[in-house]
C-alpha cells in the first residue's frame, strides 16, 4: 500500500521535473482524516501516505509539480458491498440493512458515485489546479466529522 507509491514517484519525478511540471495523485481513503474501525495496518499505511505527499509537495513544488491526496468516502463499488456482507455477517442484519447503515452515516445518507469522486480528480490532474499542492481533498458525502 506504501512501498509501490514510493517507488513509482521514484521514477516520474526525474521526468516531471525535467519537463518542469507534473501531477502526482494519490486516492487513498477518508481514514487519512478520520481513521475508520477494524482497519488498523489500513489505516496507519494511508496515513504515510498523506505524510510523504505533504511532504514531497514541498520539496518539488518550485519545480512545477504538484502533490496531492483524495480521500473518498463510501463510494458504490466492490469494496463497499465486501463492506456489506461483512456488516451483515458480524451484526446479523441484511446486506440492504447494512447498505443504509454506511449511508446513514454520511450527511447525504447516500453513496458516492464514480463521477463524484473522477470529476475532481480530474481537475487536480489539469493544469487549472497548478496553486494546489500538499492538499487531501475528502470526497464523502459529510462522513467525515473533522474539520
Amino acid at each position: 500500500m506504501l512501498r509501490w507509491k514510493v517507488h513509482l514517484v521514484q521514477q516520474l519525478l526525474p521526468l516531471f521535473k525535467k519537463n518542469r511540471e507534473g501531477r502526482i495523485l494519490f486516492s487513498e481513503s477518508v481514514s487519512v482524516k478520520q481513521p475508520i474501525p477494524n482497519l488498523v495496518l489500513s489505516n496507519a499505511l494511508r496515513m504515510a501516505v498523506a505524510g510523504m505527499a505533504k511532504t514531497l509537495s514541498g520539496e518539488i513544488a518550485e519545480a512545477g509539480i504538484n502533490v496531492n491526496v483524495l480521500g473518498p468516502g463510501y463510494h458504490e463499488t466492490a469494496a463497499m458491498k465486501r463492506l456489506f456482507a461483512k456488516k451483515s455477517e458480524i451484526t446479523g442484519i441484511t446486506e440492504a440493512e447494512a447498505r443504509k447503515y454506511f449511508d446513514d452515516q454520511t450527511a447525504t445518507h447516500t453513496m458516492g458515485s464514480a463521477e463524484d469522486f473522477a470529476s475532481l480528480a480530474a481537475w487536480l490532474l489539469s493544469p487549472l489546479s497548478a496553486y494546489v499542492t500538499g492538499q487531501v481533498l475528502i470526497v464523502d458525502g459529510g462522513l467525515v466529522k473533522s474539520v
